[in-house]
């Protein structure tokens, strides 16, 4: 009595030696490049797929088969080693079924096109994935290099700001315990800090005991840059020396007054001109014509 596919039974280990050897002798394939071993286990695997579908009627064995493959060789798998796969399948089938009926002929037929199908799906899904992975990977490799740019830029401005602030808050001894600190710009808490940090370095190093910060050069002096020059009075006391605030225009003394900033513990002088023959004064000194011969 005759078996239907008892042919693939026959001739399976037949042709699982037959395809891995083909999978294997293709010049630049995956499966080349993947060794004997692989090439093998791919075929054994292929084979008892179409063997297992042949008994079941069914494709789902193939289907499976075909997905493992895809998965097994993810982002080295090209279209060409597929083909290379199915035809090589196809014609070692075919020759080993040459004795089959030819409704079992045709059987094999529709499962090697649905093997295919489920190959090319499979391949196109999984090269989509790659791009939209490669395309992710790419992106966050563009957004950590805008990243870093603007990290670098953020450092070089930092740095340059911190230079600007240097530059702008000199602190200038113009007489033996004099200091004077011509302020230009926007004075904030910042600045505030570095001026403080200035002053009681010159005031340990210079021994000065009296202090003049000029605010002529600051637009804007409000409420809060008052308190701010209040507190770095109030350190440079610590220290044995004593705060003069010159510079203070009309404007400026009447907003002051009208924000109900109290002065009352600052020295506060309108020219830096007075400021100086204040702090000779300090010091018991003056300015005096030289005497002419």
């Amino acid at each position: 009595m005759h078996t239907p596919f008892e042919w693939i039974e026959r001739e399976r280990a037949g042709l699982t030696a037959a395809l891995a050897e083909g999978l294997g002798r293709r010049a630049g394939s995956v499966f080349r490049s993947a060794g004997r071993a692989a090439c093998e286990a791919v075929a054994d695997g292929v084979i008892a797929a179409l063997a297992a579908d042949l008994a079941s009627g069914k494709d789902t064995a193939g289907r499976e088969a075909m997905s493992a493959l895809v998965r097994r060789f993810s982002g080295s798998l090209g279209y060409a080693d597929l083909r290379h796969l199915t035809t090589t399948l196809r014609a070692l089938v075919l020759a080993a079924a040459t004795e089959a009926a030819p409704a079992e002929r045709q059987r094999v037929e529709d499962w090697l096109f649905q093997l295919v199908l489920v190959g090319a799906m499979r391949f196109v899904a999984q090269r989509e994935q790659t791009f939209q992975e490669q395309a992710a990977q790419l992106e966050v490799r563009q957004l950590e290099s805008q990243l870093e740019e603007l990290r670098a830029a953020f450092e070089e401005k930092t740095r340059l700001l911190d230079v600007i602030r240097q530059a702008s808050t000199p602190v200038a001894p113009v007489y033996e315990g004099i200091v004077v600190v011509p302020l230009v710009g926007l004075f904030d808490a910042q600045r505030a800090q570095l001026l403080t940090e200035r002053l009681l370095h010159a005031i340990g190093e210079s021994r000065a005991s009296v202090v003049i910060v000029d605010i002529s050069g600051v637009p804007l002096f409000d409420s809060e840059a008052a308190q701010l020059v209040i507190r770095t009075s109030q350190a440079v006391r610590l220290l044995g020396a004593q705060l003069l605030l010159v510079g203070l225009s009309p404007g400026v003394a009447q907003t002051i007054v009208g924000l109900g900033v109290e002065l009352s513990s600052l020295k506060t002088l309108s020219s830096l001109q007075d400021g100086i023959a204040h702090a000779l004064a300090l010091r018991k000194l003056r300015i005096a014509p030289m005497a002419s011969r």
